[in-house]
């Protein structure tokens, strides 16, 4: 009985029951973080993405000729939708970006007053991304990116 006793004890530490639970567990969680924070990143490659291309669009918008019902050119500070609305009630609104973005869009350069042939139209679109899980694990990184976009397009 005791010699028993003795040679369980000696192959105790040798014992790998649960073993490869363990392992499994603290494997899942650092592949779970990875994958969140690869989730994260792609967000905000997406979010980036939709900023640019609503810049794009709204500087589109903003420089096609347009006539009165005088036959005078309308400048793009005149147009109605305005540009910034024609991108937060339209583009922008379809759900593309998050509720906590808070998209802002700010027109500029000469041809968005005047609407002169040639002259540049500004538009600029920044967002903010909130970020899910990332900040959390980055030292340094900070809770939120601010994305921007700005395009530049003559006036036809």
């Amino acid at each position: 009985m005791r010699g028993r006793i003795i040679s369980r004890l000696r192959g105790w530490p040798r014992e790998t029951r649960g073993a490869v639970m363990v392992e499994f567990a603290i494997a899942c969680l650092v592949f779970l973080l990875i994958i969140a924070g690869i989730l994260d990143l792609g967000h905000a490659f997406y979010m980036q993405q939709v900023v640019t291309n609503a810049s794009r669009e709204g500087a589109r918008y903003g420089i096609t000729y347009r006539t009165n019902t005088n036959g005078q050119r309308i400048a793009p500070s005149s147009l109605s939708p305005t540009i910034a609305n024609y991108l937060l009630t339209g583009y922008l609104s379809q759900a593309l970006l998050p509720a906590d973005a808070n998209p802002q869009v700010t027109p500029a350069g000469a041809g968005y007053t005047t609407g002169t042939k040639g002259a540049n139209l500004e538009i600029t679109v920044t967002a903010l991304k909130s970020w899910f899980v990332l900040h959390n694990f980055v030292p340094g990184l900070s809770s939120q990116l601010n994305l921007r976009a700005t395009t530049v397009m003559q006036c036809e």
